[in-house]
């Protein structure tokens, strides 16, 4: 069923063409991922199919009966909002079909267009997850960061906490189409990870806007690609479509190169045969054939490559620096919880680090306190550099950089008249942008100048904190070019795990008030993560997420739910009872993994840790006033194994 859709789209800002013949399709199930540079004009296509913008030329069409919905990177909420009100505003709409619902079901549905009329209400409440929205509720709170704040008000919230808000509200909502513009913006790895599964499970579809390429692989399974005003599309995710298109550009550049020189030598036998023709009416008329053919070739022949567009090289250049570059001991912090404990490091000479773990887990914090700009809780604390370190910081916000200031006239302190345009024009600032003042630049071109200028430094000990925010692929990509060959030490903050898998050789991770030390590379990190999950052998959040991000994919529809059991405790239920039982269900596998989670954390504490509020609400407790560390594993390990088991009969019922 075709959802959307653009033809022949035209669209213009001043003299500026930033859409020229668009044409773009969205069809029942897509996962469509929308590619390009910035500003290549993906938002614009996202709001003409939103109604936001209109087109210059083209039509845009809309299926009746069909909600789209985008994510917005800076939301509003009502003054003095929770979380939790929030959260039940964006069931209004389901909220008011369920009603109409059962106004129309005690009325009774006998009358033929009454039943028509609840069949199609019910149809769409069904295809929008209305059955299971409190339980998908709960879920995407809890995956997106917001697990017991509910009452928090929003004012409190941070930015990106925020916009992490208005995704949990849209994908709570669950409209027809999603139109995602950069919905990984403030998202940690985990969090990437759920929204790429909930994604795939989704009952509508979805456009999406990323330059993740781990996250865009995983979720979409159709390309679109804009490029200088046009768009070309086709089956595959986009590192499938961008090989596929890169293949097909060979092919044709191969064809094209072979036509030219079956062209050229038309010609030349054109031209040989019109001197010869001076001599004889047959050779002349032969000549004029000899003409018309190569005319004829060349009009036929298939269309040139279009030349790639303008790309971009760079490398941060650097003096070898001592063996030992950086000692920290002693890192301790605490602020309404502990984010690590007594950590002390070293870097060496040629590392490369990445400091990993949830948002609000402590990465900057560590960060910071390398960096020297926070002190630790321990006074045994410091940081020491070796010798010949010169330490240099991605720095987003542009600190030290004078706002009204050009980019030129930046430039200009660093270096001479033709090398500032230069340098200007190879970070793909064309002649005329360079001249905006720094106070004007969009979050791409801040980065691009904030890399420029670390390229400049020679500095042999990089931090780089989120460099991937705001580039998009192909700057991305010049930029693990140039990492690539670095000579000096990196540490880098990102949740691109694309990014890091090509580049680190270490992993710093804090996570739940530890910090971990991973000697290996990505990949070795990513099984020793796995490995550790295994072995706990916890059920965890993750099943939750799953089991409800399965719901919000079902959507409660027939695929899920296609009749009345006949045998079983759901024997004999009606549809609608089954959808109610559904919603019970998904609130008991919450709570039994909430437990669970309870009880396998007193089983892997050390003996004697296991505290009086651990041991709250077990039998034990009630049993003996002070039992022995050998009866609490043994009531903790069959009260485990308790929990497994209804945990277990619950799943197999939902």
């Amino acid at each position: 069923m075709l959802l959307a859709a653009l033809t022949g789209i035209e669209k213009y800002y001043g003299e500026q063409v930033v859409l020229d013949d668009v044409t773009l399709e969205l069809r029942e199930g897509w996962r469509l991922a929308l590619i390009g540079r910035n500003g290549s004009g993906k938002s614009t296509i996202l709001k003409l199919l939103m109604g936001l913008e209109a087109p210059d030329g083209g039509t845009i069409y809309r299926a009746d009966d069909v909600t789209l919905a985008m994510l917005e990177q800076d939301p509003e909420f009502p003054e003095g909002e929770t979380v939790l009100a929030v959260a039940e505003r964006a069931f209004v709409e389901l909220d008011e079909l369920d009603k109409q619902l059962k106004r129309l079901e005690a009325a009774g549905l006998d009358d033929h267009e009454t039943y028509e009329r609840w069949e199609r209400l019910h149809a769409t409440f069904e295809r929008r997850g209305g059955y299971a929205r409190r339980a998908r509720r709960d879920a995407v709170l809890d995956a997106l960061g917001f697990t017991g704040r509910y009452q928090q008000e929003v004012r409190q919230l941070s930015g990106g906490e925020r916009t992490r808000l208005g995704l949990a509200r849209l994908l709570m909502a669950q409209p027809d189409v999603l139109l995602l513009d950069e919905p990984t913006n403030h998202l940690d790895i985990d969090m990437r990870r759920w929204l790429e599964n909930y994604l795939k499970r989704y009952p509508g579809a979805a456009i999406v806007v990323s330059h993740d390429r781990e996250f865009l692989d995983t979720a979409c399974s159709r390309t679109a690609e804009m490029s200088r005003g046009r768009l070309r599309g086709g089956e595959g995710n986009p590192t499938e479509f961008r090989a596929a298109m890169a293949e097909a550009d060979r092919i044709q550049a191969a064809t094209r190169a072979n036509q030219e020189k079956e062209l050229q030598r038309l010609e030349a036998s054109a031209e040989q045969m019109k001197r010869w023709a001076a001599s004889s009416e047959k050779l002349a008329k032969r000549a004029r054939g000899m003409v018309r053919r190569a005319e004829r070739y060349e009009d036929q022949m298939i269309a040139g490559v279009p030349g790639a567009e303008r790309t971009t090289r760079f490398t941060f250049d650097c003096d070898p620096s001592g063996d030992i570059v950086l000692t920290a001991r002693h890192f301790s912090k605490s602020f309404e919880k502990q984010l690590f404990d007594d950590v002390t490091v070293e870097l060496r000479a040629g590392d490369r680090v990445a400091l990993v773990g949830p948002n609000g887990a402590g990465k900057t914090t560590f960060l910071r306190m390398l960096l020297g700009q926070l002190a630790s809780d321990d006074p045994r604390a410091g940081v020491s550099t070796g010798s010949r370190v010169r330490l240099g910081y991605y720095d987003q916000e542009l600190r030290g950089v004078d706002p009204d200031a050009t980019l030129f006239e930046e430039l200009l302190k660093r270096t001479n008249n033709a090398e500032a345009h230069n340098l200007l024009g190879r970070f793909l600032f064309p002649y005329e942008a360079q001249f905006k003042q720094v106070r004007d630049l969009s979050g791409g071109e801040r980065a691009r100048l904030s890399l420029l200028d670390l390229t400049l430094s020679r500095c042999n000990l990089l931090v780089l904190d989120e460099p991937t925010n705001h580039l998009d692929l192909e700057m991305i990509e010049a930029l693990e070019d140039a990492l690539a060959v670095y000579k000096g030490t990196l540490v880098i903050v990102s949740h691109d795990r694309r990014f890091l898998q090509g580049l680190v050789t270490r992993v710093w991770e804090v996570r739940d008030g530890r910090f971990e030390e991973y000697e290996g590379d990505w990949d070795f990190y990513q099984r020793k993560r796995a490995a550790r999950s295994a072995v706990l052998g916890q059920v965890g959040p993750s099943a939750l997420r799953t089991v409800a991000a399965d719901a919000a994919g079902s959507g409660g529809g027939s695929d899920t739910l296609a009749g009345p059991p006949t045998t079983g405790p759901l024997a004999g239920m009606t549809r609608w009872q089954m959808q109610r039982r559904l919603v019970e269900v998904e609130q008991e596998i919450a709570s039994l993994e909430g437990e669970l989670e309870r009880v396998s954390a007193g089983l892997a504490a050390p003996a004697g840790a296991a505290t009086p509020a651990l041991l709250s609400g077990l039998a034990i407790n009630a049993a003996r006033s002070s039992p022995t560390e050998a009866e609490i594993v043994a009531e903790l390990d069959s009260r485990h194994a308790t929990l497994e088991n209804e945990l277990l009969r619950f799943i197999d019922e939902w």
